[in-house]
């Protein structure tokens, strides 16, 4: 929510302007772009850690014994391994989430 804020505060959208719901649509893609972007290593460790246990998967001990794991390992771009996929399914899904909050506030007159 707050990198949306600061997109539409930077390039101050009005939503009663003609294009303005074009530029939600894209600043909501951006907006979880970015967020996801900076919550994934933390995403990815909470889903390695979900699969200790289960057979073929490696046991950690917590959250920094897996960080330092795949740090140790694959190097710093291991805590990013998968963003691609992850954009793929987030950039729309934001997009239209932000669209239909900003499209909703007009609707309302909030």
């Amino acid at each position: 929510m707050s990198s949306f804020d600061i997109l539409r505060t930077f390039f101050k959208i009005d939503n009663q302007a003609k294009n303005a719901q074009v530029k939600n649509f894209f600043f909501g893609g951006l907006a979880g772009t970015i967020a996801v972007t900076f919550t994934y290593p933390t995403d990815l460790i909470r889903r390695k850690l979900q699969m200790v246990g289960h057979p073929g998967y490696p046991n950690y001990t917590g959250f920094v014994d897996c960080a330092v794991t795949i740090l140790n390992t694959d190097g710093f771009a291991g805590w990013y391994r998968g963003l691609w996929p992850c954009y793929l399914k987030v950039a729309p899904s934001m997009a239209i989430l932000f669209w239909c909050n900003e499209r909703l506030k007009v609707f309302l007159d909030v």
